[in-house]
C-alpha cells in the first residue's frame, strides 16, 4: 500500500513540475498570438516529421535486435518495433516506465529472459547518452558564440552566484560538503551491508547479471559498422524531424541545419528530464535555444509546441496500434 502511495505521489510530483515549467514558459507570452500562429501553421510538415520518426524507430528496432542476437535470440522486427512504441507511450504517463514496459513486452512475446532484455535496453540508453554528448560537442563547435552566451546566462552565472553565497557563509559550506559525504557513506553501508541477504538485494543482483550480459553483447556484435550506421541514421531522422518542422512557420522557415541540430540536442535533454513526456521541460529548453537564432518568444514557443505535439501524437498513435496489433500478430504466429 505504501509503495502504491509513494508511486502515485511521485507521478503527481513529476506532473506538477512539468506543469509548473510549462506555466513559467507561457506566463508572459501572448497566448492569443501563439494560438493564431499554430492555427495558421502548415501542418503537412509535421506529417512528414511523423514519417521520419517512424523510420527512425525502425532503425532503432533493428539496432536493438543487433544487441539481442549475440545472446542467442532472434526477435521479430515487428515485435521489437511494437514493444518500443508501447514503451514510448508508457513514458508519457510515468517517466522511465517505458524502459521496463518495452522490455517486459518483448520478453513476453519472444520468450527472452526479462533481465537480459532490460540489459540491452540499458546499453542502448548508454549509447544514446554518449551520442547526445558527442552531438552537443559538435553544436558547441559549430555555434560556439551562441552556445557560450547561453551557457553563461543559464549555467555559469547562476552557479557562480550560488557558490559565492555558500562560501560567504563560511562554516555552512563545509557542513554541507561533510554532510553530503556522510549521507553517501550511510546509503552505501545500508544497501550493501544490511540488505545483502534480502530478497531485494538478490533480485537486484540478478538484474545486474542480466545487465552485464547485455553489455557483453557490444563486444560480440557481428557487424559493428552496421550498428554504427543504424545509430547515425536514427539521429539523422531526428534531425530531419526538427528541420522540417521549421517550415511550418514563416518565422522559422529560414533556419538551417545548425539550428535544427541545436533544437534536436537540447530538446533531447528536455525529453530526458523526469517529467511525463518532457512536458514543460522540452518547451522551455527549445524556446531558449531558438532565441539564440533571433526568433521571437512567441514564434519559438509556437514551434516548440508544434514539434512536441507532433512527437507525442506519433507516440500515442503508434503505441496504441502496437497494443492492438501485437497480440493478434503473435496469436497468428503461434497458431498451428
Amino acid at each position: 500500500m505504501k509503495k502504491k502511495i509513494f508511486s502515485a505521489v511521485r507521478i503527481l510530483l513529476f506532473a506538477a513540475i512539468g506543469g509548473l515549467l510549462f506555466w513559467l514558459v507561457i506566463r508572459n507570452q501572448n497566448l492569443e498570438e501563439i494560438k493564431r500562429k499554430l492555427e495558421s501553421a502548415n501542418w503537412w510538415w509535421p506529417v512528414l516529421a511523423l514519417l521520419f520518426g517512424l523510420i527512425s524507430n525502425t532503425f532503432r528496432s533493428l539496432r536493438w535486435n543487433m544487441l539481442i542476437h549475440p545472446m542467442g535470440y532472434s526477435p521479430k522486427l515487428l515485435n521489437t518495433l511494437g514493444s518500443l512504441m508501447v514503451g514510448y507511450m508508457a513514458n508519457l504517463a510515468i517517466p522511465r516506465l517505458g524502459e521496463v514496459s518495452r522490455s517486459a513486452m518483448l520478453s513476453n512475446y519472444e520468450k527472452i529472459p526479462m533481465n537480459k532484455v532490460f540489459g540491452t535496453v540499458v546499453v542502448e540508453r548508454v549509447i544514446d547518452v554518449l551520442t547526445i554528448f558527442l552531438l552537443l560537442f559538435l553544436i558547441l563547435l559549430l555555434e560556439f558564440e551562441k552556445m557560450s552566451s547561453m551557457a553563461n546566462t543559464y549555467v555559469f552565472s547562476p552557479m557562480s552566484e550560488k557558490a559565492s553565497m555558500l562560501f560567504s557563509q563560511g562554516m555552512l559550506f563545509y557542513v554541507i560538503v561533510i554532510g553530503s559525504f556522510a549521507v553517501v557513506l550511510f546509503v552505501f553501508w545500508f544497501f550493501i551491508v544490511r540488505l545483502r541477504d534480502s530478497k531485494y538485494y538478490l533480485k537486484l543482483k540478478d538484474m545486474l547479471r542480466g545487465f552485464v550480459d547485455g553489455v557483453k553483447t557490444i563486444g560480440r556484435l557481428k557487424n559493428r559498422n552496421l550498428f554504427l550506421l543504424y545509430t547515425g541514421l536514427i539521429w539523422f531522422m531526428y534531425l530531419l524531424m526538427s528541420l522540417v518542422c521549421f517550415y511550418s512557420f514563416p518565422a522559422t522557415s529560414s533556419l538551417g541545419w545548425n539550428a535544427a541540430l541545436a533544437v534536436m540536442v537540447f530538446g533531447a535533454f528536455g525529453w530526458a528530464a523526469p517529467v511525463q513526456g518532457g512536458f514543460g521541460t522540452f518547451h522551455a529548453i527549445v524556446t531558449q535555444a531558438l532565441l539564440l537564432y533571433s526568433i521571437s518568444n512567441d514564434d519559438a514557443l509556437a514551434y516548440a509546441i508544434l514539434n512536441h505535439t507532433t512527437q507525442v501524437f506519433g507516440m500515442l498513435i503508434l503505441g496504441l496500434l502496437s497494443l492492438i496489433f501485437l497480440p493478434i500478430y503473435n496469436r497468428k504466429k503461434t497458431a498451428p
